[in-house]
């Protein structure tokens, strides 16, 4: 597999505190990357930094070999690198459609938006039952489908998934996880960032632990997950 995406010596600072203290990432295309962490170590930062919505002090992130640091935030979701939020994000008081519409905004080609449109319903067939239905009467789960089903309408070649299974109710939380691989079998790179560390390295080819900003271990997925330093930090005995 070729790389994609690299991130190269990224610092983000909130006024004087060092939130990111130069990372470096590397995502091959095609493959499900996992960030890592407890809350606070910088994964979020990490994410708003690459898809532009905060400007890094230094370092430069790459998709193939162009160079993303200095451009607008809807400039790179057109490059082709799209986030899903934390906390989801959706326009409430938008039907679902509507939102799903939205995401394809930068997109001209209409006959292939609407079979785009026909994957992510058949994705989550939930959103097509309630398409025509305001978003903010979705539960929770939906909601967070919405969210991921939108990012895909933007036709992204990496998408940026930021805690997707944060308040979720179990069930669901596997749901999310079993669609984030089908989407991947697509050939969609995905850099997935989870305070569900077992989840996400049970899903991720390859895996980075962030700590107070740096990345401290770098590893397969399936290698983190029996690494003795992940077991005792983040999964228990």
């Amino acid at each position: 597999m070729s790389s994609i995406l690299r991130i190269h010596d990224l610092v983000v600072s909130y006024g004087h505190i060092e939130a990111v203290k130069g990372i470096s990432l590397d995502l091959q295309e095609g493959e499900i990357t996992a960030l890592v962490g407890a809350n606070g170590a910088g994964k979020s930062t990490s994410l708003l930094a690459i898809s532009g919505l905060l400007k890094p002090v230094s370092g430069q992130v790459i998709l193939d070999n162009k160079d993303l640091t200095k451009l607008a935030a809807h400039k790179i979701v057109q490059s082709g690198v799209v986030q899903v939020a934390e906390g989801r994000a959706i326009l409430t008081t938008l039907t679902v459609r509507e939102n799903l519409e939205l995401g394809a905004y930068t997109r001209k080609d209409k006959p292939q938006i609407v079979k785009d449109l026909a994957w992510v319903f058949a994705l989550f067939p939930v959103l097509e039952t309630r398409a025509s239905g305001l978003a903010g009467n979705l539960s929770g789960g939906e909601q967070q489908m919405l969210a991921i089903a939108r990012a895909l309408m933007a036709k992204p070649r990496v998408l940026l998934l930021d805690e997707p299974s944060m308040g979720l109710a179990p069930l669901m939380v596997k749901e999310i996880f079993r669609v984030l691989k089908e989407i991947n079998q697509t050939g969609l790179t995905i850099l997935l960032v989870e305070q569900n560390v077992r989840q996400a390295l049970k899903i991720a080819r390859h895996g980075y632990v962030l700590e107070n900003g740096k990345i401290v271990l770098a590893d397969s997925g399936e290698n983190l997950l029996h690494n003795p330093k992940v077991i005792e930090a983040y999964l228990g005995a």
